[in-house]
């Protein structure tokens, strides 16, 4: 008689967990599930460092005092969250350096401008500086970002400018492997990769002056192209 209760009962709980079997859960194999992420080794690139000794270090602090209230030329990993895109608006390599390494005054100010990261042309990845430096590339967000320079000569129009990069492949992809890189290794959000147009709307944005960028590189709609293509490299 005993036998006869639970015999039905038993055969109800196999065919339950044969179901379950056969249909895992949504939340590992059905469409809310991630794609997984490759760690990203650290891109090919050379050192080719602009001068950027005692002097110019005091300048970056006393910089960092008026514009962001404290006195400071090393970037701190810890406090990195963004990386900005920019052109160079010239056609070479060497004349970026140049720039960069002139230390000619900006708005008035030193240090002048530079950028931890050129891209150019034939896809050659040149780091300028330390990584704890600060570079003057984007006002408001210094201390908070890398800066990636590619070179491209202005083409009359900021959206036409930055597709001529996108569409060069050897370029593209080494600045692309860069900024998945520099994404995983700093923890930067999606949202933060940003072109050099984008800062002052940035949520990172922070200026003690009234200074504002004027740039037109990197906007949104071309910017959002090259996110797309980390977000790919990402997964690969």
């Amino acid at each position: 008689m005993t036998a006869r209760v639970r015999l039905p009962a038993l055969v109800a709980l196999t065919a339950a967990v044969a179901v379950a079997v056969a249909q895992p859960s949504d939340a590992v194999h059905g469409s809310s599930a991630r794609p997984a992420v490759q760690r990203q080794k650290r891109p090919a690139m050379k050192y080719d460092p602009i001068p950027f000794g005692h002097d110019r270090k005091h300048q970056m602090a006393n910089y960092s005092k008026r514009h962001y209230g404290e006195r400071a030329w090393r970037l701190n990993r810890r406090q990195v969250r963004a990386v900005v895109l920019h052109y160079t608006a010239g056609s070479s390599y060497s004349s970026a350096w140049n720039t960069f390494a002139s230390n000619a005054p900006a708005l008035g100010e030193r240090p002048g401008v530079c950028a931890q990261f050129i891209v150019d042309k034939d896809g050659t990845v040149y780091r300028l500086t330390s990584l704890k430096i600060r570079c003057r590339h984007a006002i408001g967000i210094n201390h908070r970002s890398i800066g990636i320079e590619m070179v491209q000569q202005d083409l009359g129009d900021p959206v036409k400018t930055a597709e001529a990069i996108l569409d060069r492949h050897r370029q593209v992809r080494p600045a692309v492997r860069l900024v998945a890189w520099l994404k995983q290794r700093y923890h930067v959000k999606r949202r933060d990769i940003i072109g050099h147009a984008m800062v002052n709307d940035s949520h990172l944005f922070q200026e003690r002056t009234s200074w504002r960028n004027d740039h037109s590189d990197w906007l949104p709609k071309p910017t959002h192209r090259f996110r797309k293509r980390v977000s790919r490299q990402l997964r690969r």
